[in-house]
């Protein structure tokens, strides 16, 4: 009978025969060893189980729940701050005149919403195509300013259209310690302007010629003297305006009346009408006239 020397009776090898003499010796220890990874992997599972269940209602929730109101106050924050941004100027549309030697006069209203913020800016008109020099310009809050361009004389003939074109603005916020608790009391205390005996002349001579005059006298009511104070006037057909000039008074005092004629270059018929609007900037301090310049 054939027996093989790795075969011990026929029935283990010598391999297997080793490994059962060490698995005697050693399977306790390896069981042992199994215990305890199974239990480690217990552990580390129940573990993260429950870290994630205090996480989410003991330490996550509580934070997270916070973040839904953080959002809404930050929304609150940012509708705030919005509000508190300056909104855009409104123009009416350019009105364009045209007077003696193939001039034009060129004026729009600029209206500024805000009640807490005033604007600075350059300002020009498109005429057909041709820019009319750079002037500088403000509006103050909530206030209505009329920008214009007296007596323009184009290069060159065609329409007669004209664009207002503003850059370079500067929003100013107004400033507590000037204006007080109220701007509508401060413009109120601080422009003090009426006109008395307002009259438009049709027979006024100027070289051989008939012209037009307006005259009134300009009476400063308040207790601030200005530096330089423009009047704008206009003069009316009707509803319909016939022509606007602009001119600008220097050192006027407080209470003081002074007599004002304007002369028109032509002689305009019909005029039903005398617009005249003070316009200063306020809120700059150096619009006032120093007190030992009073009358």
């Amino acid at each position: 009978m054939n027996t093989s020397p790795n075969n011990v009776s026929g029935r283990l090898s010598a391999d297997e025969l080793q490994f059962a003499s060490w698995w005697v010796k050693n399977g306790a220890l390896v069981r042992r060893s199994v215990y305890i990874l199974l239990a480690v992997l217990l552990a580390i599972t129940w573990g993260y189980s429950l870290w994630g269940l205090l996480d989410a209602y003991a330490i996550s929730y509580p934070r997270e729940s916070r973040i839904t109101g953080d959002i809404a106050l930050n929304q609150q924050r940012l509708s705030a701050l919005e509000q508190d941004i300056p909104q855009n100027v409104t123009l009416s549309e350019v009105h364009v005149l045209q007077t003696v030697d193939e001039r034009y006069d060129m004026s729009v209203e600029i209206v500024n919403p805000n009640g807490q913020w005033w604007a600075e800016f350059n300002y020009r008109f498109n005429f057909s195509g041709e820019m009319t020099p750079v002037e500088t310009g403000y509006v103050l809050p909530q206030g209505t300013q009329i920008l214009t361009e007296l007596g323009y004389k184009p290069k060159a003939k065609g329409g007669r259209t004209a664009i207002l074109v503003i850059d370079n603005v500067r929003w100013h916020r107004v400033d507590p310690d000037m204006v007080g608790s109220s701007y509508k009391d401060f413009v109120k205390d601080h422009l003090a302007i009426s006109f008395d005996k307002i009259k438009y002349d049709t027979d006024i001579s100027f070289d051989t010629k008939k012209i037009g005059q307006t005259s009134f006298i300009l009476v400063n009511n308040g207790a601030y003297g200005y530096r330089s104070l423009d009047l704008i006037v206009r003069i009316y057909r009707g509803s319909v305006p016939a022509a606007i000039n602009q001119i600008s008074i220097t050192n006027l005092s407080p209470g003081e009346r002074r007599p004002i004629q304007m002369v028109w270059l032509e002689n305009l018929p019909g005029i039903s009408k005398t617009e005249i609007i003070p316009q200063v900037n306020l809120l700059d301090k150096d619009s006032y006239l120093p007190t030992q310049y009073f009358k």
